[in-house]
Parts: structure tokens; sequence; C-alpha cells
């Protein structure tokens, strides 16, 4: 059973996603701590660094974005030159956010690639479907883009995606035009609202109900439920509890959690996580679980209840990028394979893509985590 609860005030928006009444997903949209990612800016270059194959492009925020062209050739990229970029990346500590050239647009069932002509299909299609999607992909593409189809395609039919794809390309042209128009730095595209990304991403036939507590909130979410699942759009439903609605549904205490640094594991060990402005490290201990007689079975226990709460707390915080876990040492490789493989068969749960690297002589696991799905 899934469902979905959204909070909003005057200046924060909030949703939660519970799985069988566990909380799995969270999502917060703070006007006074806006985010980038997914924002389309014209921007101007301000240095170029060809040792780096890299450049640093005002998007008029107090920072300059990060722009990493790799080995693709711009000969159009010029300092005090015009550069249209996508935020993939917020900014952390020092950094400022990090940009690509490559643009993107997500839909539910699909991404629109503008200025490309590649296709692609989710890692995780289905075999049977992947021949139908790519087949799809190739006869709907429009002649300026191209496409990606997402896992979510496999239950749209034809009809739903073609007029996905419509929908995306005509928003694209109405960004292009604005591009066309503005001066840079400017902003263009804003990717931001977290009610649009919400029913993109959580509303499907696994739904049984989203609960909104904002009246013209929940009237504006049923337009667009009618837009992108239409018979889901019944599962929309307006809260009018007296108590708050994460505090009906007792999520309140669990959502304080998600910023702690360290988190005790039902058993007594602990994770601690620490973000830094390279990677992510955890860090795991046995804390006050000492276990039965059997210190190595108590090792391995507590590890894997550790990489279930790790995975767990990656989806929650929406951690990306470099991951490092130092787990308990294992001194049984029996056991370091079965925990290398249990982190692989439950990472797929995954919305975005997780990659289960190995484990380093020293015992550390490295991972790594997409921002985009």
């Amino acid at each position: 059973m899934k469902s979905v609860l959204i909070n909003h005030t005057q200046k924060k928006t909030r949703a939660a996603v519970l799985s069988d009444g566990a909380l799995v997903s969270y999502y917060v949209a703070d006007e006074e701590e806006p985010k980038l990612i997914g924002n389309i800016y014209k921007g101007r270059v301000q240095n170029i660094l060809p040792g780096m194959q890299a450049a640093f492009v005002d998007i008029g925020t107090d920072r300059n974005a990060f722009l990493q062209f790799g080995r693709k050739k711009i000969p159009t990229l010029e300092i005090d030159g015009e550069v249209l970029i996508q935020i993939d990346k917020e900014a952390v500590g020092t950094k400022g956010p990090r940009a690509t050239m490559m643009l993107s647009m997500p839909g539910r069932g699909l991404v629109l690639l503008p200025n490309t002509k590649s296709i692609g299909v989710s890692h995780k299609v289905s075999a049977e479907s992947r021949s139908r999607l790519y087949k799809l992909a190739a006869t709907m593409r429009p002649s300026d883009c191209g496409l990606i189809m997402r896992t979510a395609a496999e239950e749209l039919s034809d009809e739903e995606l073609s007029t996905e794809i419509a929908r995306l390309h005509e928003e694209w042209q109405k960004i292009f035009e604005a591009a066309q128009r503005r001066k840079a730095p400017t902003l263009v595209y804003a990717a931001n609202d977290l009610l649009t990304q919400i029913l993109r991403e959580e509303l499907d036939v696994e739904v049984d109900a989203i609960v909104i507590d904002h009246l013209k909130m929940y009237a504006r979410a049923s337009t667009l439920a009618k837009e992108l699942m239409p018979q889901c759009a019944v599962r929309l439903e307006h809260y009018e509890g007296t108590l708050p609605i994460f505090e009906a549904f007792g999520l309140e205490e669990e959502i304080k959690k998600i910023g702690a640094r360290e988190l005790e594991l039902p058993s007594g060990g602990a994770i601690v996580i620490d973000r830094t402005e390279a990677m992510t490290v955890i860090d795991v201990n046995t804390g006050k679980f000492y276990g039965g007689h059997n210190l190595s079975e108590t090792v391995f226990q507590t590890n894997l209840e550790a990489a279930s709460e790790i995975l767990r707390q990656l989806r929650l915080r929406d951690i990306s990028g470099i991951i490092i876990i130092d787990f308990i040492d294992m001194n049984r490789a029996e056991q370091r394979e079965a925990l290398m493989e249990y982190l692989r068969e439950n990472a797929v749960g995954d919305r975005k893509r997780v990659h289960v690297i190995d484990m380093t002589p020293l015992g550390l696991v490295e991972l790594t985590r997409r921002n985009s799905q």
C-alpha cells in the first residue's frame, strides 16, 4: 500500500511517501532556500579552463555555475559569450552549482532531450517492453530532440506517450523562444515546482491515496493529475483534520531525524553520515548491540541492518554523487560477499540509479547515486 502526504504552508511545501505505513521518500521545497537543480539558465561565460575542459558561467546568482563539457568541442564557447545550461547539481559548501549543456525535460513516461537526436530506454524496463519502447521513441521523436523512455513508459499507451511528447516539446519551444529574447544572465525555466515533481514521480497505479492539506494546492493537483494520469485523479484527497497532517500520521518525529548526523539502528548499532563537498562518508558501528556469543554473526547482522537503513537514508535525504561506507570489519569472505549482494539487490528499488561498485582492500564500500533518474 502506497500513499503520499503533502503539507503546504506559506513558504514551504513538504511531501512524504509511505509504503505500508513506512516513510520511504521525503521531498521539501523552501522559498527561503530555493533549489536550482533542473533550472535552465541563459548564462554568460566568465572563465574557460582548457586543462579541465570546463568553464565558469555567470547565471545571475551569488556564485557562478561550473560547466564541465568534457572532450566535446564547443567552438561557440568564448569569454563573455552566452550559453544555455541546466543545473544538475546544487551548490555545496564553497562550490557553486554544477551545470551541463545537455538539457533534459522530464515527463512521467519519458525525458525529452533538446538539441540532440539520441534515443534511450531505462535500464529498469523489462526485456519484453524494451524493443517496443525503443521503436516508439524512434518513430515519435521530434526532429530537433532526443528521447529517453523511463520505466513508467511501460504502463502508458502509445497515445499517452505521444501526448506527453507533444506537451514537453511545446514547453521546450517556449523555453527556447524565451532564451532568444532575454539577455544573459537570466533564468529561462524554473524546475522547482514540487507539486508537479511529486505527481510526475509518484502518481502511478500503486498509489492508493494522495492526501493534501491545502485547498488551493489540492485543486491544482486535481487539474495536473487529470493531465498526467487521469485514471488516478480520483485518488486525490483533501485533508481536513484538526491536527497538522504529518502529526496526524505520526511522521514529524521521524522527519526530524532526516537531518541528524547519527542514527541509531533498532538493534542498538548506529550509522554516522557526514556530507562533504566531494563525497558522502558513512560510518557503521555496533553501538550498544553486542548480540550473543558469536561476534562474527553479530557484526554481520549489524552490517545488514545498517545497509538497509543507509539505502533508505540515501532516498530520504536525496544524497547523490560518490558515497563511501565504512562497515564494521568482517573476517569471513562469504559474509562480505553476502553484504555486497544485499546492497546490489536492494539498491534496485531506488528511483535514482545506484551503482554499487565494490569493497576496497581496506573494507570500504564504494557506490554512486545519480542526480538524474
